[in-house]
């Protein structure tokens, strides 16, 4: 590393840093490995951002510090020096005074901090920018980058504490051991996630009713050409960039911006338009049941509870659960989503005006640029052609690599029931030979399914999946959860109860067993299987 500028080394791991500190891969939330443009500005944000919001919210962690090993994503989550005897009672007050507000703050972020900047960056995306101009916007930007990742972390903390302070006072009203249920209680809220499926859901009605466009989306192997060619087709694309220049600024990696968005490339919500035509399926009856669902079980279960202050807290805590809890989902589409989509627009642009002055090849080459590097090209332009291709090469080595699930010591304790129930159970599932005939992740959502499997890697796969089929995955993120209407059952690698993956598969009683750790690579496109999400078992026929 030594011949790498200091930018560079302070967003890579180093031998000491590993011999310093635990760090624990995140594959829930970035399964690949980032490109060197975008670990320039998630990076030092997370790290900034989370030592802001974990001061404000008295946090017993310091903040998240995020490095990468070969363009996979560590943190490392130091301690507050704070005794934790003294720390923890503040925490859990800040975090009380933050439950009722989760949801408002989360709408005046929407409004006051995304939505203007995002619009912004618009303007910037759509004009000739100067190397000035560019170099000016970068670094309002990083401002930006920081601000947002605050607000991220200071709406879905409190919302995932939330979470488990009402499954444990669930447990206690009940004296149920599996409190993991309490989350069938908050299944029917509309969210971004459900939102966009159900403007799917509508196009493909509205394309089922035609036969022609019933025909252009199944036969045609260039349906955007093939609609372009009618009046009826047309009408229809429209209407699609209508709903894209809402819901479209997302690709199935979410956190990157080396991969083109739907609202770049239509092609990818046609094939799942396509796909939904090809179920019987009914989004608003199907939502409606889940809702008529969730109100008789949370009827049966007040009636049943005694009249006691526990019954009244955990009643409390229910209510502001159920207020917030589309907040998951909605912060992943405002923040996670869009920023990414956004700046890649951007970004884009800041390529165009590297490619005027002989720095780059092509536009997206920008994305295999180190920021340090960009600005100063945007100072002093010079040839950064070998530099991109030796990036673009390193960043192929490491998706080839299988990253370690930490790196460093392990702590003598690392249970947190908040970690875990978004990031998943530490260790590794016993399942690495082909003797075996099941393994295990965590339930996270209830039902037993049997069907065949399809491997979904990305984006680019998604139209593979044909109805009834196995959904099996590394990690999810809410622009997948278009798929679920179509799947029989979910299994992922990574992740936990709280997951997007989780949170999601409730919503469509879809059975799913989640963190498995190994599902990707111990099962094959084709293979028959039994997902019990009950109990979190993987059964191979």
């Amino acid at each position: 590393m030594n011949d790498l500028s200091d930018f560079k080394k302070s967003l890579i791991l180093s031998d000491y840093d590993k011999q310093q500190g635990y760090w624990m891969l995140d594959d829930t939330h970035f399964s690949k490995p980032l490109a060197p443009l975008f670990a320039s500005l998630l990076l030092p944000a997370v790290t900034i951002g989370s030592k802001r919001a974990f001061d404000n919210m008295k946090m017993p962690i310091a903040q998240f510090v995020v490095k990468t090993d070969h363009g996979y994503y560590y943190q490392l989550m130091p301690p507050h020096p704070e005794p934790l005897e003294e720390r923890m009672p503040k925490h859990k007050k800040k975090m009380e005074e933050l439950f009722p507000r989760i949801k408002s703050y989360l709408e005046r972020t929407v409004d006051d901090l995304l939505l203007p900047f995002y619009n912004k960056l618009s303007e910037l995306s759509a004009v000739r920018l100067s190397p000035n101009e560019a170099l000016h916007s970068i670094k309002d930007l990083q401002q930006f980058y920081e601000k947002t990742w605050q607000s991220h972390f200071e709406i879905s903390i409190p919302r995932t504490y939330l979470a488990v302070t009402l499954e444990e006072l669930y447990g206690q009203v009940t004296g149920s051991e599996n409190t993991a249920e309490v989350y069938d209680y908050l299944q029917g809220i509309m969210n971004m996630s459900l939102e966009t499926d159900r403007g799917l859901w509508l196009l493909a009605n509205q394309a089922k009713s035609s036969p022609w466009l019933r025909s252009a989306l199944a036969t045609s192997a260039s349906p955007i050409e093939t609609l372009q060619h009618t009046a009826e087709g047309r009408e229809f694309l429209n209407e699609l960039r209508d709903f894209l220049n809402i819901y479209g600024h997302r690709t199935a990696a979410t956190h990157e911006y080396s991969e083109e968005t739907w609202f770049e490339n239509p092609s990818y919500a046609l094939s799942l338009i396509a796909n939904y035509i090809q179920k019987d399926y009914d989004f608003d009856s199907a939502f409606k049941g889940v809702v008529s669902e969730r109100d008789a079980k949370v009827k049966e279960l007040f009636d049943r509870l005694p009249d006691n202050e526990l019954t009244n807290r955990f009643k409390m805590m229910y209510e502001w659960a159920f207020d917030c809890w589309g907040a998951d989902e909605d912060h992943h589409f405002y923040i996670d989503a869009m920023i990414a989509a956004k700046s890649r627009y951007f970004f884009k642009n800041v390529g165009r005006t590297l490619v005027e002055h002989q720095v780059i090849g092509c536009e997206e080459d920008i994305f295999y640029l180190y920021l340090d590097d960009v600005l100063d090209a945007l100072q002093l332009p010079k040839p950064l052609h070998e530099v991109v291709e030796i990036n673009k090469r390193k960043c192929k080595e490491n998706r080839s690599r299988k990253p370690e699930p930490f790196l460093g010591v392990p702590p003598a304790t690392l249970h947190d029931p908040v970690i875990e129930r978004i990031f998943g159970k530490p260790h590794v599932h016993d399942a690495t030979s082909g003797q075996a005939k099941s393994f295990k992740g965590s339930a996270a959502s209830r039902g037993t399914y049997t069907g065949t499997v399809k491997i979904i890697g990305g984006q680019e796969d998604f139209s593979k999946l044909t109805k009834g089929d196995i959904l099996v995955c590394k990690t999810m993120t809410p622009p997948w959860t278009v798929l679920f209407s179509i799947a029989g059952a979910l299994i992922t690698d990574a992740g936990g109860v709280l997951s997007h993956a989780s949170i999601v598969a409730r919503e469509y009683k879809l059975p799913a067993v989640v963190g498995t750790k190994v599902a990707t690579s111990f099962l094959q496109d084709g293979d028959r299987i039994t997902v019990d999400g009950t109990n979190g078992v993987v059964y191979m026929d």
